[in-house]
């Protein structure tokens, strides 16, 4: 084998001599494949046969069978087209143009009030549109995506979506997809996915959540059994585990805060709340992550609870329905974690004076009481 290297535009192209008559370029150096007279490779450039005109073409003397060329005007519309001289006559190659197969369905996640939609990616495709009606003219276009959120509808039935894929040369036929969608009750667990770019939630994850009415000092209300943001229910009134704590939160503050026994996410910046206002409906954690309806306790529900129940301490509290432990709290200097499995906190939506807001303390008793607004406490979410 003969291996020239010869420069070109700054690199170095390999022509391969193997035995008699085959030749192949590159530019690693690689012999010519066995079974080709011209092997030329790269993962970067293509191969420009001669480019004519019609008129160039059909002045070519005596074109051999096979002969080949890309003719600039041949189609009807001007455009472009290989030319092969076959059977004594030149032949146009027309490019196929195929619209993509229609998708097949995912597994959709149905939640009460929303579905999560999914379908299967189509080779080709370079997106997809959907509807609520079989009008591909009409529909949304979602892109590259294969998932959508659909939100806001009205339980206790079925949901029927249209979903197209598309690309240049055109759209498939529709995709019916369909999902019964049950109405919730309290009593019915609530699956949440909780993602960070909703400005609420410090990490994402998907928690579900136990609900539970009848509660002693509020029997018409729903309750979560857990803390906005634990993985689990907790085991014991003293429970000091992380996932059991859930996040921690400021008053009147839609961020929440993860801490992992070692450091906080996202970290800690707001040291001083000072402001005459309750816990307004736009910055409630309650109704951001599980949805409408879902809200902050107010003082009034806690000291009804508290009051009823005749708790007296931690243990008294996590005997009753709603499961309270001593998750501990955040302390408003710097965000650090202090009394978990010791103390409870949990905030109500009522603000006591400028710097101070009314919680649940569940620390050496069971009691209502006040303190610094910029504190990280727990939260319990209540719905009518």
């Amino acid at each position: 084998m003969k291996t020239r290297f010869l420069p070109i535009a700054g690199l170095a192209l390999s022509i391969c001599l193997q035995g008699f008559g085959q030749v192949g370029i590159n530019i690693d150096g690689s012999p010519p494949a066995n079974s080709a007279i011209l092997d030329v490779k790269s993962d970067s450039k293509g191969i420009l046969i001669p480019r004519m005109t019609f008129e160039e073409r059909n002045n070519i003397p005596d074109p051999v069978e096979g002969l080949m060329i890309y003719c600039t005007d041949c189609n009807a519309d001007g455009t472009g087209a290989l030319s092969i001289f076959q059977a004594d006559k030149w032949v146009n190659y027309r490019q196929e143009c195929p619209a993509p197969d229609t998708p097949t369905a995912g597994i959709h996640i149905p939640e009460y009030t929303q579905i999560e939609w999914h379908w299967e990616s189509v080779p080709i495709a370079v997106g997809y549109k959907m509807n609520s009606a079989n009008e591909f003219s009409s529909a949304t276009d979602m892109g590259s995506a294969t998932s959508f959120l659909a939100t806001g509808l009205s339980c206790g039935g079925t949901i029927t979506r249209y979903v197209w894929a598309y690309n240049d040369c055109g759209a498939s036929a529709p995709l019916m997809l369909s999902q019964v969608l049950n109405c919730w009750a309290c009593g019915d667990p609530i699956t949440v996915h909780h993602v960070v770019s909703g400005g609420v939630a410090p990490v994402n994850k998907t928690v579900t959540y136990g609900t539970v009415t009848n509660v002693p000092g509020a029997p018409s209300k729903c309750w979560i059994t857990k803390n906005l943001g634990a993985d689990y229910q907790a085991d014991s009134a003293d429970d000091s585990s992380i996932p059991a704590a859930g996040w921690f939160w400021q008053f009147n503050q839609r961020q929440g805060y993860f801490h992992n026994g070692t450091s906080l996410t996202p970290s800690w910046t707001l040291t001083y709340i000072g402001e005459s206002s309750d816990w307004s409906a736009n910055n409630d954690p309650c109704t951001l992550e599980l949805g409408s309806g879902w809200r902050v306790p107010t003082y009034a529900e806690w000291n009804a609870v508290d009051g009823t129940g005749a708790w007296n301490s931690v243990d008294d509290a996590w005997a009753s329905l709603l499961k309270l432990h001593a998750g501990g709290y955040l302390h408003y200097a710097d965000g650090s974690l202090q009394v978990i499995g010791t103390g409870g906190y949990f905030w109500t939506s009522s603000q006591a004076n400028w710097v101070d807001a009314h919680y649940l303390d569940l620390y050496e008793g069971s009691y209502m009481t006040y303190g610094n607004k910029a504190h990280g406490f727990t939260l319990r979410c209540i719905k009518d």
